[in-house]
């Protein structure tokens, strides 16, 4: 069985290799020296700062971002994750791309470390313990049944590998390479 996955990662690598190396699908014009790259297209300035520290512990991994950029209206609303600045607009997805007039707008860095933004997961049965520590007593799970939207919980914090977070009124603890941190709410 291991053979088989082996060899089936191998033709896939090679695959995309070949893929690479010059049939990016550079189609020859009516002009012979004219080339147009159908594979060219505008690139998007996501500015979501992805951060791959370990933040602490040097046993957990960062698995999600856990900063990204957002555009929040004049009464401290999120709008959406920002995408990039056009002329009079900021491009910002939520589950989609929209425009936003940059008038009465504002481009903020949200941070799970100050507090911001929502965690989910898409697991099932993720402890939340009482203390950032895997010693701490769990007084809740959270899970994400298959097929079905998770549950956000607001972000508190972050610290040391752990996520805090309010759930059912009551501060707690995730480890963080168990759940997904957002700067916003978009199930």
């Amino acid at each position: 069985m291991k053979r088989f996955w082996y060899t089936a990662a191998l033709t896939i690598a090679l695959g995309l290799a070949c893929c690479a190396c010059g049939s990016r699908g550079n189609k020859t014009t009516s002009s012979e020296t004219e080339q147009t790259n159908e594979w060219a297209t505008e690139p998007m300035e996501v500015e979501t700062d992805i951060i791959e520290e370990d933040d602490g512990d040097p046993n957990i991994k960062a698995a999600t971002p856990s900063q990204m950029k957002m555009v929040i209206d004049d009464q401290g609303n999120v709008v959406g994750r920002y995408v990039r600045t056009n002329e009079n607009t900021y491009t910002v997805l939520v589950q989609d791309d929209a425009e936003v007039p940059i008038a009465g707008h504002t481009v903020v860095t949200y941070s799970a470390k100050n507090g911001q933004g929502v965690i989910f997961t898409r697991r099932t049965n993720v402890n939340v313990r009482t203390e950032p520590r895997l010693e701490a007593p769990a007084f809740i799970q959270i899970s994400c049944p298959q097929g079905e939207m998770p549950k956000t919980y607001p972000c508190l914090g972050k610290t040391n590998g752990w996520y805090k977070i309010l759930i059912k009124g009551k501060e707690g603890y995730v480890r963080h390479d168990l759940v997904e941190w957002d700067g916003m709410d978009t199930f």
